[in-house]
């Protein structure tokens, strides 16, 4: 204890211009990193609830200091981002506290800039895909991107829709992949879709993207159609076993063959998206309810992907009551395939007058309500 006090007299005496100020900052800096609570500073500095702080705490276990994310804060508030957005990004990605501003984060925004882009752009941007920001060259990729997508709020909403894109080799997967699907005969407006269909095909290996297009080839679909994309979207989707299940299921339900189902799917390949259970009961409800023949419905494969409870049930409901009223007997598909706006107008609207009733009972049908019939 002696041998301390004449130490701390020691550096006292040391230091003539202002000696306490630095003791001060130093036994601060001390006691500040002691009392340092990561779940406490998440809540009250960064705005995180509490149900939020264990994963994101368990992420930052080795943070022991606020230095580090004081700094990270207050670059984000500089780019625009308000509290809740920052709160949005530390539990999106909690690591982005422990970013070096200096070494990482401005050069990079930098780089953004010279892009030409705005700080409410790049603001967009972090709160889109912040561990973009932290782990990689944004700016390269963007560069090479949002031509792809035709524009950068395009390309913004592609991210939106999966951020992977943005974090995955440039060189290694983007280039390749993107170069391979040119030589198979898509353009950028089909490579921007296949992305927003299939979210995967633009982030994965060649090998895999390779053997997702042998797989969609087999479907025989030519890839000059404009179903193609798509195909290999849901290739991308669903593994070949549970395609080869919905397949099954399909021919069940519909009773066909399977010459007849690949009229279906070449021309509506993202039905089979749907689960099984889905697929079934739809193509059930079309064959026992609206009374439609398996031909027409595989030539007509759209019916299967529309929601049988909002809107397949709701419209052969209008459909039997204006062929009942003996008012006109319209072609299912069309009605199932006319816009809500169509829809309205050219059957409810049209009819209301000759039908009383029938734009509430069609509502009811809508919000889940299946009246029996309508007021007379």
């Amino acid at each position: 204890m002696l041998r301390f006090q004449k130490q701390l007299f020691s550096l006292l005496r040391s230091s003539r211009e202002s000696p306490l100020p630095s003791l001060h900052c130093l036994l601060y800096s001390t006691a500040s990193t002691s009392s340092f609570s990561v779940d406490d500073y998440l809540v009250t500095t960064c705005g995180l609830t509490r149900g939020q702080t264990p994963r994101a705490s368990k992420l930052l276990s080795r943070l022991k200091s606020p230095s580090k994310p004081d700094a990270v804060l207050a670059f984000l508030s500089g780019l625009g981002l308000s509290r809740s957005d920052i709160a949005a990004i530390v539990a999106a990605d909690p690591k982005f506290l422990c970013s070096k501003v200096d070494g990482n984060l401005a050069p990079r925004v930098a780089d953004l800039r010279g892009l030409g882009l705005s700080d409410s752009e790049i603001a967009c941007l972090v709160l889109t895909s912040p561990v973009a920001l932290r782990s990689c060259d944004m700016a390269s990729r963007i560069d090479f991107l949002v031509p792809i997508f035709g524009s950068f709020d395009e390309f913004l909403r592609a991210i939106k829709r999966s951020g992977r894109v943005l974090t995955s080799s440039l060189d290694r997967v983007v280039k390749p992949n993107i170069a391979y699907l040119k030589q198979c005969g898509l353009n950028f407006s089909d490579v921007a879709k296949l992305h927003f269909s299939g979210k995967w095909v633009l982030s994965c290996t060649l090998e895999k993207l390779k053997e997702l297009m042998a797989r969609t080839d087999k479907l025989g679909i030519p890839r000059s159609s404009g179903q193609f994309k798509y195909a290999l979207a849901t290739f991308s989707c669903v593994s070949q076993e549970k395609i080869d299940s919905k397949r099954e299921t399909l021919k069940r339900a519909l009773g066909c063959t399977e010459e007849q189902l690949l009229i279906a799917l070449v021309k509506h390949p993202s039905i089979l998206r749907a689960s099984e259970d889905n697929l079934r009961s739809t193509a059930e409800f079309l064959i026992t309810e609206v009374g439609l023949e398996p031909e027409y419905i595989v030539h007509r494969p759209a019916l299967l992907s529309y929601s049988l409870k909002r809107r397949l049930m709701p419209r052969c409901l209008v459909m039997k009551v204006l062929q009942e009223k003996r008012i006109e007997t319209p072609d299912y598909f069309t009605m199932v395939f006319a816009s809500e706006k169509q829809f309205w107008s050219r059957y409810i609207d049209r009819h209301k007058e000759s039908v009383p009733g029938v734009a509430d009972v069609y509502a009811a049908a809508c919000a889940g309500e299946m009246p029996s019939q309508l007021q007379s």
